[in-house]
């Protein structure tokens, strides 16, 4: 069975991209604008195998719904994507477990291959 990854991003074009791109490789693909979107689909299950959460969305952040998550004892692993390296930098978080950051524009390989590494078993 292939990894199911939730994406998470305020972008229609970085969504479908993502989407068509990660389908094209095999995974599932569950998307959601925002970070109340991410808690909902959470809560609808199957769970995911990855969250890929984009760091600035309106309504919650990719931050503030990994915070609830984590909160509520969700460990799924957790890529953050931000277009600004400054912007993950200044905005990390440190009281909530992250597995890794990817920059837009999104290297395809680097991504593909972090996917691989957090969701082997």
């Amino acid at each position: 069975m292939s990894p199911r990854v939730l994406i998470a991003d305020d972008s229609e074009t970085i969504l479908l991209l993502l989407r068509t791109r990660l389908e094209m490789e095999g995974y599932e693909v569950v998307t959601a604008e925002d970070g109340v979107e991410v808690i909902e689909a959470i809560q609808k299950g199957p769970p995911p195998d990855i969250l890929l959460l984009d760091a600035m969305m309106p309504r919650k952040s990719g931050i503030d719904a990994l915070r609830e998550l984590r909160a509520g004892g969700v460990d799924t692993p957790v890529l953050i994507v931000s277009a600004h390296q400054d912007e993950m930098d200044a905005g990390a978080p440190t009281d909530v477990e992250v597995s890794g950051y990817i920059t837009k524009p999104i290297d395809f390989d680097q991504l593909f291959a972090r996917i691989a590494e957090l969701t082997a078993t």
